[in-house]
């Protein structure tokens, strides 16, 4: 079986980059263990959240599929942080987490160019350094120019329940056992990294009447573009979500359950060194709480309901693989759980990874032309991450397909993705690596409103934006601008209208009383007038900052240079350079370690030896 481009493994990534390899015309094999579980939420049932849901909304303007798929399976919107300025916006949504792996599959069916094929991958066949195929555990080989690793926590898993332990990608499904060994014969360092699930409890066993509630906003925000775009000749867009809406529920632990768990320390395997690998700092397990925050006297619980047609609830903050005898000690001892039931207990899972510092901004690997990685294999963790590298690859893939090399990259100032992907090459993570909005300098540019506006065209340019999203763009591109348009020919009470939206208070809507004019401009383009004008003078400013910096970006470095040769320049700058092989001289100087000085010297010599 002959394919262009082959992708291993059908998490978030593997579902992204298989949307995306088929779509640009490319013969695409997606092989998983098992097809069924395609798009499966693994821990949390929700997608988006602060800078993740900034990461879907650009996955959405790429032409992506996860912003399409939360939009039709979403049992709760909300828009985080909305009390704050706009940078800082997190679109959320709860999913049916069982509706939402089944709508990935029905749109996946869709794409003409895919096949999905059950099966493990066991070897990544090569010939002269460059991909040729893989070789499947049944011995079947399918030959391919391209493949995409996007693993998951399913290499070599080991799942973790105080002192059990079990082999397994996740609950219910085996590891993937071969594949590492071929990934350190192509010469790619491996570690390991660790992550954790809480409990799931029974709906009808929990006393919501005790508990504070959590509603939805009320006029929810869609994460697809496909959504808020107004139809041809409509003024206005009115999005509903097309499932009922759930509440979700908080709780909170207490120094009872602290001092229980401290009494147990010994037997969590974090702690008993039985888990040697590093988790997430900043989603830690309950016992990584009671530890690190000793002086708190209680942690959030968030009651999540997993789907419509399933009584699991998701107990969000009490990650734990703490013994199961342990955790049915502390449950009943949390507001509202006095009476809980387990569906199942809550566990830890170690994973193979691939230090990212061994790829390139086009996620390919340095060793192996035509060999992607995306997603937890690169040291992330989330769906979000996940998928906004697995479109990337698939982009790079089909490109490499097409003409035997790469080069789509988004730099930092364009997405949230390629502040992302940078972080991985220039500062690797020795922990999984999640996104943050502090994480992003140029954050006022990198709104979640506005993401269509940075990307859509650049989505347009390289395939992947179909024509019924390009004419939305348009439509709200032409909205944006009559908007703006109007702000500075109209008055209120003798002031300039977009004046009069600078002041304190004043919002879109007063002004559209106001003036009538502004009855064509649909509301999610009023919005972004609203952001445009009230930041005007921030949002001009980070884009002189960015001009300033646009000049290291880009001046490329040359694939072949020779750091040991560059005179002048430190052995540690050398040794750094030759192990993350910077794309520019402005990655060069974002590498730990790295000063002004050495990018100077180095920049001294690529232009002398031209």
């Amino acid at each position: 079986m002959e394919f262009d481009i082959l992708v291993i493994g059908g998490g978030h990534a593997g579902a992204e980059a298989a949307w995306t390899a088929s779509r640009l015309g490319c013969a695409t094999a997606l092989v998983t263990l098992d097809p069924s579980r395609i798009a499966q939420m693994s821990c949390n049932p929700a997608i988006g959240g602060l800078a993740k849901g900034q990461m879907v909304r650009e996955i959405d303007a790429l032409g992506g599929l996860m912003g399409i798929a939360i939009d039709n399976t979403g049992i709760q919107f909300r828009m985080l942080n909305s009390s704050k300025g706009p940078a800082v916006w997190g679109p959320r949504a709860q999913a049916d987490k069982y509706k939402y792996a089944s709508e990935v599959q029905r749109l996946l069916a869709t794409c003409p160019n895919l096949t999905i094929i059950p099966g493990e991958v066991v070897e990544i066949l090569t010939s002269d350094k460059s991909v040729r195929g893989v070789r499947l555990g049944d011995g079947a080989e399918l030959t391919c120019r391209a493949v995409i690793v996007t693993t998951g926590t399913f290499l070599r898993g080991l799942m973790h329940t105080g002192e059990a332990r079990s082999t397994g990608g996740r609950f219910g499904e085996p590891a993937a056992n071969y594949l590492s060994d071929s990934l350190r014969a192509l010469g790619l360092e491996l570690g390991r990294l660790k992550t954790g699930t809480p409990p799931r409890l029974h709906r009808d066993s929990i006393d919501f009447s005790s508990l504070e509630l959590q509603p939805g906003d009320e006029n929810p925000m869609p994460f697809s573009y496909l959504n808020e775009y107004p139809g041809p000749g409509e003024s206005r867009s009115c999005w509903r979500p097309p499932l009922k809406q759930l509440p979700c529920h908080i709780s909170s632990t207490n120094q009872q359950v602290h001092e229980i768990i401290r009494a147990n320390l010994h037997r969590a395997p974090m702690y008993s060194g039985q888990i040697q690998s590093v988790g997430p700092r900043y989603c830690p397990s309950i016992e990584d709480k009671v530890v690190r925050f000793a002086e708190k006297t209680e942690h959030h619980i968030f009651l999540e309901p997993e789907g419509l047609d399933t009584p699991e609830i998701y107990c969000n903050g009490i990650s734990t693989s703490l013994p199961a005898d342990v955790q049915e000690k502390i449950v009943p001892l949390i507001r509202g759980l006095e009476k809980a039931k387990f569906i199942r207990y809550g566990y830890a899972i170690e994973y193979d990874m691939v230090w990212p510092h061994q790829i390139h901004s086009t996620l390919e690997t340095r060793t192996t032309r035509g060999l992607f990685l995306a997603g937890q294999i690169n040291g992330t963790s989330g769906y979000e991450e996940a998928a906004g590298q697995g479109l990337v690859a698939a982009v790079n893939a089909a490109q490499y397909v097409a003409r035997g090399e790469c080069s789509f990259v988004l730099r930092r100032d364009q997405a949230y993705i390629g502040v992302m992907i940078d972080d991985l090459i220039t500062k690797p993570p020795v922990e999984p690596y999640r996104m943050f909005t502090s994480r992003a300098e140029h954050r006022l540019l990198l709104r979640n409103d506005n993401a269509d506006l940075r990307l859509t065209p650049i989505g347009r340019e390289i395939g992947l934006v179909d024509d019924q999203r390009w004419a939305g763009f348009q439509r709200r591109q032409s909205s944006v601008e009559l908007g703006m348009r109007l702000l500075r020919e109209l008055r209120v009470d003798g002031t300039p209208a977009g004046d009069y939206l600078r002041k304190q208070g004043v919002s879109w809507d007063d002004l559209a009383a106001k003036l009538p004019q502004l009855a064509s401009i649909d509301a999610h383009s009023g919005q972004e007038i609203e952001i445009q004008v009230k930041y005007d003078g921030y949002i001009q400013r980070q884009g002189r900052m960015v001009e300033k910096l646009m000049h290291l970006e880009n001046k490329l470095i040359p694939q072949d240079i020779d750091y040991s040769r560059v005179a002048g320049l430190r052995n540690e700058a050398k040794q750094k350079f030759m192990k993350m092989a910077p794309r520019s001289l402005g990655q060069a100087l974002r590498i730990s370690g790295i000063t002004p000085a050495d990018v100077t010297v180095l920049q001294i010599h690529i232009e002398h030896h031209r």
